[in-house]
């Protein structure tokens, strides 16, 4: 996994001209070249693999909305959070205090070495990216919102 380095330049920031790390996005990888993988290390046809992932998503669509929470091991857990702003009473707050639904995913995590490792990082190698070019600092920050 490569990283970039970037200065802090929101001028109003106690960390003002500080240097951070975003990590580099190396390619989107869509339910098509998932299920070719699969397929490779499995003995199920990319089709029914395909099928498959189209289906749990429909399925965690469903439960999502009907206020569960989905936990695929090895993987972790999604849920459905709010973000609000707050009332005087309770009989104030309405639905209308409800600014933003979002997706909350909590990675599954084990010990490893007496460390907790978020399972689908275990092994991870980090290392600056060679050469950066401002279309992958755009690619970048839109990666992130």
């Amino acid at each position: 996994m490569r990283f970039k380095k970037y200065q802090n330049v929101v001028k109003n920031s106690k960390m003002f001209g500080k240097w951070y790390a975003r990590a580099v996005v190396s390619e989107n990888v869509t339910t098509d070249q998932l299920a070719d993988e699969i397929q490779r290390n499995a003995s199920v046809k990319k089709s029914d693999v395909k099928a498959v992932l189209c289906e749990l998503s429909e399925v965690m669509n469903q439960k999502l909305i009907q206020g569960g929470r989905v936990v695929l091991d090895g993987i972790g857990a999604f849920k459905v959070t709010i973000n609000t702003v707050g009332a005087e009473t309770a009989k104030d707050f309405t639905a209308n205090n409800i600014k933003s639904v979002r997706i909350l995913f909590q990675p599954e995590t084990r010990i490893v070495d007496n460390h907790r490792i978020k399972s689908m990082l275990n092994g991870i190698r980090l290392k600056e990216q060679e050469k950066y070019s401002s279309e992958e600092e755009e690619e970048d920050e839109e990666n992130e919102d």
